[in-house]
């Protein structure tokens, strides 16, 4: 890729940010307290709250969204809790991985790759053995599975375990309903789905998880310890309602973001998303491409694919990244090469920038000629 071609972003994030957005990064730097700033910063939390359909707490935590999971197992958990984490996917399993680092007792229910959690099936767990806290993935990234929650967390309720629910890559792009469903700690981002810079996570907190936070006798930090978060955004609440130095021109861009996405209105915007992923998973699948994911139950921000019999993999990525601008992102760990992936957020989702992707591809495919019979797809559609 040259240094002045177009970068388009199909990778899971982050994503193409609008201009109005990248205006707001570039404004000049402004003190990150103070009476102006602080109405910002609410104003961006009221935001997010509208997004992630909560009344709930919320802190804007500054780190990625790894941080504000961090800041909910070691807030919330004592050292010995015990834990359950269905899995169906690299980034549940790194849950189960973080818990273990938190020093939880954790058991893994893992489902097959491709395959959503069962629910019923944790639900079951659930009433058989008496656990603190049940966290999962919603949305999969590593495999473009969309994964239930709230008959999850309507078992937990029921057996009185909390629940946390990494929406790190779901938020603004499929359905979530912290309240309604029954959250207790859901985190995400500002760089996936509301397509604004890296930088900026979130968090909601319940009742239930403020009750599991002060029971909690044991710490393990400072700065991601909730209950500092708590402190400041009651005592410090007029001037400096954050233990940290916040990045104004951070907060400033997604707070754009929410605002331009919320004038389009959130079920509009899930909307273009799942039509975008719909026309890019036709589009593949009548180029002689195969899902790794079956209809049913595939994400509407991520789409996973087999390699086509006749372009491997790796040479198609690094083809639409040189000659195109275009980025997709391979498979993870035991995927890696078995799959790419492509993500449906921020600029990805405009039919012209699908049309782009398809006719790139396409183009590729061209390139190589008649090509002797090729292997059956897999995962092709009948």
């Amino acid at each position: 890729m040259s240094q002045s071609q177009e970068r388009h972003l199909f990778i899971p994030g982050p994503a193409t940010a609008e201009p109005e957005v990248l205006e707001a990064l570039a404004e000049p730097i402004r003190p990150h307290y103070g009476a102006d700033f602080v109405a910002d910063y609410n104003e961006c939390r009221a935001r997010f709250q509208q997004v992630l359909r909560t009344n709930n707490d919320l802190f804007l935590i500054v780190g990625p969204g790894t941080a504000a999971l961090d800041a909910g197992f070691s807030s919330a958990l004592p050292d010995g809790a015990r834990a359950l984490v269905p899995a169906n996917g690299l980034f549940g399993e790194r849950i189960a991985e973080m818990l273990r680092a938190n020093r939880c007792e954790v058991e893994e229910l893992r489902f097959e790759r491709g395959q959503p959690i069962d629910s019923g099936l944790v639900a079951e767990r659930l009433r058989d053995t008496a656990f603190d806290v049940v966290a999962w993935v919603h949305h999969e990234t590593s495999t473009g599975v969309l994964n239930p929650v709230e008959p999850i967390c309507r078992a937990a309720r029921e057996t009185g375990a909390i629940t946390v629910i990494d929406a790190i890559s779901s938020l603004a792009g499929t359905e979530l309903a912290v309240d309604d469903w029954g959250v207790d700690l859901c985190v995400s981002v500002a760089n996936k789905g509301l397509a604004a810079p890296p930088g900026l996570a979130v968090i909601s907190v319940s009742e239930r998880a403020w009750e599991a936070i002060d029971n909690n006798p044991d710490t393990r930090g400072w700065y991601l310890d909730l209950r500092t978060w708590r402190r400041y955004d009651g005592d410090w609440a007029d001037w400096h309602p954050y233990p940290t130095t916040v990045p104004t021109g951070v907060l400033a861009a997604v707070n754009t973001s929410l605002r331009m996405m919320l004038a389009e209105g959130l079920d509009e915007r899930i909307v273009r998303t799942r039509e975008a992923a719909t026309r890019v998973r036709d589009g593949l699948w009548r180029l002689g491409f195969g899902m790794f994911v079956d209809d049913d139950f595939a994400s509407p921000i991520t789409t996973s694919v087999y390699p086509h019999p006749d372009l491997p993999v790796g040479e198609m990525i690094a083809a639409l990244r040189e000659q195109h601008g275009i980025y997709v992102s391979g498979g993870l760990g035991d995927l890696a090469g078995k799959i790419f992936r492509i993500g449906h957020m921020g600029r990805s989702i405009e039919k012209e920038e699908t049309d782009l992707l398809l006719d790139a591809i396409a183009g590729l495919l061209a390139q190589r000629g008649p090509q002797e019979e090729s292997a059956s797809v897999e995962g092709a559609r009948v």
